[in-house]
């Protein structure tokens, strides 16, 4: 029986299931950014590159210095920004581009310098406030009774009316991650509540429109940074207000106003700068900027045609991965990640487009985990083959050692490891035609299989000269041949000296020629008949007695014991001895270390003689021990000593013949009847085929 090889369309298929199973996890990873803290690191570091810093964004911030020179923020009063504005406003050819004040200008308590600040801004059209929004929502339901959680805009904290009336204004609310990090930005927010809808822009869309053209974004978008904290050029209030900075240097630029100092709780987390936080006048100015120069990033992750040239991408490098030498996976999964991470970098610098970055080495590894330990697998299913390919050959050189000691036994342990297969198969057979609940596995078989070729390896020890043993007499007929023929002389020589009488001596010497005559059927195997029995019992009570009163038994002790055997052409002893070849069987298989996949070999091997009735060898065990596979052992052990043709004592029975003598052994209580039809169906419809 030959070991099965690993199957190669299996592993096909199931490295292909693999791979696609792979591939769809990884898409839906690339799909929800999984693991999103993670993903969104890594893509941190990948797209957001700092790019040149431009000359035309300024920020004026209220920082340290300021509060040092001017006081705490909390006591200011806005005549401050009134003389900043009219300052930088003050020569309209010097004037900057646009001023956004990053600073709430709500409430008013009706001084004279909110008045002036009002004044100072109506005289001109660049100046854009700051604002907040609040968000709430509501139930909507549509017109197939769905209900969807609807946000608006609840409310806005507009500068006082007499600021409001002469200054646009935009909502400065930051987005942030579930990490803390500010990453995409407001263009605009669309509020519907109630049937009306209003338009709310964001602070930094408002003064990029202003200042040029900018795209129809969608309300939110992802900026791409241009500066890291502390990049854009940074000018103290205090040294504009004080003359230090001229207003000349804002000229035609772009200037924000806004907190610049720890105290004023205005900093975030960015995407270009892990390590410290940036000011929110500072995002504005990248906002701004990414606005003005579409430096927007554009997710594929959720693009249908992206993530399904990525599924099947990833299904075929696993599949590779899987199905190639884990020598060239090992070298091709860095490869891959490598490859991948250029090309993202690649059509983020072409397109601004970014992809999911994490999705792909996770499928590449997790890949390579399964090619590795389909690698493992398999070396593990070699070695456990080509163990079992030893076991097995083991197996067949202990039956080639076993029946080339004997030319009457060459080929019964291969016939019935090949019938006890044969009975499997066929029973399985039975089992996908409904018929029987029984079904046995590969393993089963070539657990079968092995007891089979190991169940007489027993007879190694056991006496060639018994398992030679052709008839009866066996050795001892030559010696008895020689005896009875130096009798018959003597008794010749008796007539003829008038010792003994003619007739007399010629009535002894015909029993001896009869007996002599007779001995091939007295020596063979076959139970004898009464008139054998007859003639056997005459001679082993003779005598020769000589003149000189010598006494020749014409047959001695071991003859007659031999000849007095009923059936077969062992003797009791010699037979205790060849039924030992089990004992020694088990003896000889318990120092075999056959692991989990043969663990029941030794015992079929050891059982193959017991009956269900518990009358077998050596143990008497009864059919509660027997199990399935050491039944059918027994039975083909059985029927291919039956119907063998090279054994010395007997001839081989015709097939039905031997059938009827299993169909009495099951009668008896020795073999198992419902196995035995089942053979009968097996080797019994080749000989009807032949009849028909």
């Amino acid at each position: 029986m030959e070991i099965r090889q690993i199957n190669k369309k299996k592993k096909m298929l199931v490295t292909g299931l693999a791979a696609l199973l792979i591939a769809l996890l990884a898409g839906l990873a690339a799909y929800m950014s999984f693991p999103v803290k993670l993903e969104k690191m890594s893509q941190d570091a990948m797209y957001r590159r700092p790019d040149v810093i431009p000359d035309e964004i300024k920020i004026i911030a209220i920082d340290e210095d300021s509060l040092d020179r001017m006081g705490p923020y909390s006591n200011w009063n806005r005549g401050y920004f009134a003389d900043l504005v009219e300052l930088l406003n003050g020569n309209p050819e010097n004037a900057p581009k646009i001023i956004g004040l990053d600073i709430m200008f709500s409430g008013t308590d009706g001084s004279s310098e909110d008045a002036r600040l009002a004044e100072v801004c109506s005289r001109s059209d660049n100046i854009v406030l700051a604002t907040s929004v609040a968000f709430d929502s509501y139930l909507y339901e549509d017109e197939d009774g769905e209900y969807y959680n609807v946000q608006y805009v609840a409310g806005e904290s507009e500068p006082y009316d007499a600021l409001a009336e002469v200054t646009d204004h935009g909502f400065t609310n930051a987005i942030l991650d579930d990490d803390g990090v500010v990453r995409e930005a407001y263009t605009k927010y669309v509020s519907t509540y109630e049937g009306e809808t209003e338009v709310y822009y964001s602070f930094s869309y408002l003064i990029a429109s202003k200042v040029g053209e900018v795209k129809d974004y969608p309300s939110r978008v992802e900026v791409a940074y241009t500066g890291r904290p502390g990049e854009f050029e940074i000018v103290s209030m205090s040294d504009v207000l004080d003359g230090t900075v001229e207003p000349e240097h804002f000229k035609d630029s772009i200037v924000l106003i806004g907190a610049y100092e720890e105290g004023m709780r205005d900093s975030y987390k960015v995407p270009v700068d892990a390590s410290m936080e940036m000011y929110g006048v500072e995002i504005h100015a990248n906002h701004i900027y990414g606005f003005l120069n579409d430096k927007i990033i554009y997710s594929l992750s959720t693009n249908a045609w992206f993530l399904l040239v990525f599924v099947l991408v990833v299904a075929v490098m696993a599949f590779w991965m899987m199905n190639t030498e884990i020598r060239y996976a090992a070298i091709g999964a860095p490869v891959f990640i490598l490859g991948y991470l250029l090309l993202a970098r690649l059509i983020f610098v072409i397109t601004s487009f970014r992809i999911n970055l994490l999705a792909f080495p996770m499928g590449v590894i997790v890949a390579f985990v399964g090619a590795a330990m389909l690698y493992y697998v398999e070396i593990q299913k070699k070695r456990v083959y080509e163990m079992q390919g030893m076991l097995f050959s083991m197996a067949e050189a202990m039956s080639e050692a076993i029946e080339g000691r004997t030319p009457y036994n060459a080929n019964h342990t291969k016939n019935v490891a090949k019938r006890c297969v044969e009975m499997l198969d066929y029973i399985n057979q039975k089992y996908k035609e409904k018929k029987t609940q029984m079904y046995f596995t590969e393993d089963d078989k070539r657990q079968l299989y092995l007891a089979a070729m190991l169940h007489d390896v027993g007879k190694m020890d056991v006496p060639l000269e018994i398992m030679d043993k052709p008839t009866k007499l066996g050795a001892r007929e030559k010696e008895l041949k020689d005896r009875l023929e130096i009798i018959r002389l003597r008794l010749e020589q008796d007539a003829l000296k008038g010792v003994l009488s003619r007739e007399e001596a010629d009535a002894k010497q015909e029993k001896i020629r009869q007996f002599t005559e007779s001995l091939g059927a007295f020596n063979c195997g076959r139970p004898l008949k009464e008139d054998e029995w007859a003639l056997v019992h005459e001679i082993a009570e003779s005598v020769y007695v000589g003149v000189d009163g010598t006494e020749i038994p014409y047959l001695n002790e071991a003859e007659i014991a031999d000849l007095y055997i009923k059936a077969g052409t062992l003797s009791g002893e010699e037979r205790e001895m060849m039924q030992s070849h089990v004992v020694f069987t088990d003896k000889i298989l318990s120092h075999i270390q056959f692991g989990k996949h043969f663990d029941k070999v030794r015992a079929m091997a050891s059982d193959h003689h017991e009956l269900l009735n518990g009358k077998g060898y050596p143990r008497g065990v009864g059919e509660q021990e027997l199990d399935v596979m050491t039944r059918i052992l027994t039975i083909m052990d059985i029927y291919d000593s039956l119907i063998a043709d090279d054994r010395p004592y007997k001839k081989a029975k015709p097939i039905k013949v031997a059938f009827d003598i299993l169909d009495e052994e099951a009668a008896a209580g020795k073999i198992d009847k419902d196995l035995l039809v089942y053979a009968k169906e097996l080797y019994l419809k080749d000989e009807k085929k032949e009849q028909a």
